[in-house]
């Protein structure tokens, strides 16, 4: 599953903190190096115009100087030493720099902190999640746990291309902490669309649905203890509420289907997920194959 390394975005929020915990954790369980990474703001893309002279170079190593002394501190009991020795705080963009570092270490897994919105006491992705989910090339954790203990892990596919990939990372993080696996897929109804000649029969194409679902993903859970769910309805709404009833710990989704420059356009299930974050969710990035472009 994770051979090389784990990029985390932290700061010296308490979700920031957690996040790097949660990495760290995963880190130690699978035997592969953790990156922390901080992006602080450079000083002239938040200063306003000035007639005083100012070294815009010595700025912002002070604004580098204290984004390390703050952020030293506030993860000093959340992760090992030679895990803050090699924090890396650099000026830029978050979603900028966490793709730099990605590409640098050849990581595997990006962990990011999700923001707990006190209005509706939800979970829910900030514009670093959403933009680093859209434009990542490996699975990207978006963390709401206080640790990195995971006892029920639930994948929800389609029957596509991309439900192999989704899949195969779900299984690796259950055997990761022994967890229980439960697979879920969720048939949308037809629409109504007046223009076609022939009504479809609605439960005829719910069977079907079904069927496909069964034999595609008993294949790849084969050898494995996985539960497979089926629920009817809309597609977010229905996973969002099995994660409830089935309290499970880590929700595992694919994004596919669109680029990212179309999901900034039009919405998809996994970002209408990440919007309400109904646990901490892993995203797969799974390109399109080359003969379906």
């Amino acid at each position: 599953m994770l051979q090389k390394c784990i990029v985390a975005g932290v700061d010296d929020s308490p979700e920031g903190v957690r996040s790097a915990k949660v990495a760290w954790a995963i880190a130690r369980a699978a035997g592969v190096e953790c990156r922390l990474v901080h992006a602080a703001r450079e000083y002239w893309a938040t200063s306003g115009g000035t007639d005083i002279p100012i070294d815009v170079g010595a700025m912002n190593e002070a604004v580098l100087q204290i984004a390390q002394e703050r952020l030293t501190e506030a993860l000093g009991s959340a992760v090992a030493p030679n895990a803050i020795s090699q924090l890396e705080v650099r000026l830029g963009r978050a979603a900028v720099l966490i793709r730099e570092v990605v590409a640098e270490r050849s990581a595997d897994l990006v962990v990011l902190g999700a923001k707990h919105h006190p209005a509706v006491t939800r979970w829910i992705g900030g514009s670093t999640v959403h933009n680093v989910v859209r434009t990542s090339r490996v699975p990207v954790l978006v963390s709401c746990m206080e640790d990195a203990h995971v006892r029920r892990v639930l994948a929800a596919v389609d029957v596509s291309y991309a439900a192999a990939a989704t899949v195969a990372e779900a299984i690796r993080f259950a055997e990761l902490w022994g967890a229980e696996l439960r697979v879920i897929h969720v048939v949308e109804p037809l629409p109504l669309i007046a223009a076609l000649p022939i009504a479809m029969d609605q439960e005829a194409y719910y069977r079907l649905s079904e069927e496909q679902f069964t034999d595609v993903v008993s294949g790849l859970t084969e050898g494995t203890n996985t539960s497979l769910v089926v629920r009817r309805g809309a597609a977010d709404r229905c996973v969002a509420e099995e994660v409830e009833d089935w309290n499970a710990n880590l929700l595992v989704v694919g994004s596919h289907g669109k680029g990212w420059v179309d999901r900034l356009l039009v919405g998809s299930t996994t970002e209408r997920l990440l919007n309400h974050l109904p646990t901490s969710t892993l995203v797969v990035p799974v390109p399109a194959p080359q003969d379906s472009e």
